[in-house]
């Protein structure tokens, strides 16, 4: 197991994506036993049911095929590329998180074998105790709203991921996918009723590196970037008027964010940041990647990922 690791007329935006849906084809029948399987913990915590996710599973699948591919574990491919930037590229607008887990076996799976690896190994998530339970937290996160179980199984290899993520907008509009340094970006979006958008904020990281196989295998757990800059909701910074507030909120919930990217080449993440009703408790619950370059294009390692936006209907 791996470790894993928070009076204005409304703004015309664009509808959210559907993206919730059922499992799809190779192994329907176990990917929907283990959700019904993380589902029961969560009741057993009263907490909400997870409902599916095409796109997370989309993902999941493409990161455990190349996984499988490599001989490889784990939230990290030799591409380098993090999870929640994978996500975002393939159109995902959550706030993501990932588990993952493997199995191998010098003999090749029996028929009928995999729904028992997968469950075993579910249920060894959900026994974590902390402080090493990060897999347990990330599945009973009372947050998490959505899941895509992502599998990839080869002779005796077996990888599968817990795509999960928070989705809370109803309407969002996303700012490109790619873009030059110092370009002005927009993003735009409402949230469902029982939120409040409150604040958002802009990571930085630089660009993904290549690893080698050994680095890709160490790594056990990973994080979101550093903090580049903070928004208040409907405040103007520091020296600006009423015409230089980079986030704006009407009382209708539509929320506008902008901003600038930055003068140096990385991977931009802005993340709107809300309270639930009667709660003064940020939660980040929308989220969008953008990658800087001098050219303004996406390097050649992550077009894979961004290839996964255009939606695959399931049969």
């Amino acid at each position: 197991m791996l470790a894993l690791l928070p009076g204005c007329a409304p703004l015309a935006t664009l509808p959210a994506p559907r993206v919730e849906g059922a499992p799809g084809q190779p192994w329907r029948a176990e990917r929907e036993a283990v959700v019904a399987q993380i589902n029961s913990a969560r009741a057993e915590a009263r907490l909400a049911p997870l409902a599916y996710d095409v796109t997370l599973e989309r993902v999941g699948n493409t990161h455990c095929e190349v996984l499988v591919t490599e001989s490889g574990e784990g939230h990290f491919s030799r591409s380098g590329v993090p999870p929640y930037l994978r996500y975002f590229l393939a159109g995902g607008h959550g706030f993501h998180r990932e588990n993952a887990t493997m199995y191998s076996s010098t003999l090749p799976l029996a028929q009928g074998a995999l729904g028992g690896i997968l469950a075993r190994s579910v249920a060894s998530m959900l026994a974590e105790v902390p402080p090493d339970d990060g897999h347990r937290r990330a599945l009973l996160d009372r947050d998490v709203t959505h899941i895509g179980v992502g599998l990839a199984a080869r002779g005796g290899e077996v990888r599968m991921t817990h795509e999960l993520a928070t989705e809370a907008a109803t309407a969002w509009s996303a700012p490109p996918s790619a873009a030059k340094p110092r370009t002005g970006m927009a993003l735009a979006g409402k949230l469902a009723r029982q939120w409040r958008a409150a604040a958002a904020e802009v990571l930085w990281e630089p660009l993904p590196e290549p690893l080698s196989d050994i680095q890709a295998r160490v790594i056990r757990s990973y994080s979101y970037p550093e903090r580049r800059v903070l928004y208040q909701a409907n405040r103007a910074e520091s020296g600006g008027g009423p015409a230089a507030i980079p986030f704006t909120v009407d009382r209708f919930g539509n929320f506008a964010l902008r901003w600038s990217t930055g003068p140096a080449e990385g991977v931009e993440i802005a993340v709107i940041l809300a309270m639930r009703e009667a709660s003064s408790e940020l939660v980040p619950v929308a989220a969008s990647a953008t990658v800087v370059t001098v050219t303004g294009d996406l390097p050649p390692e992550l077009v894979l990922w961004r290839r996964l936006a255009v939606p695959i209907a399931h049969p």
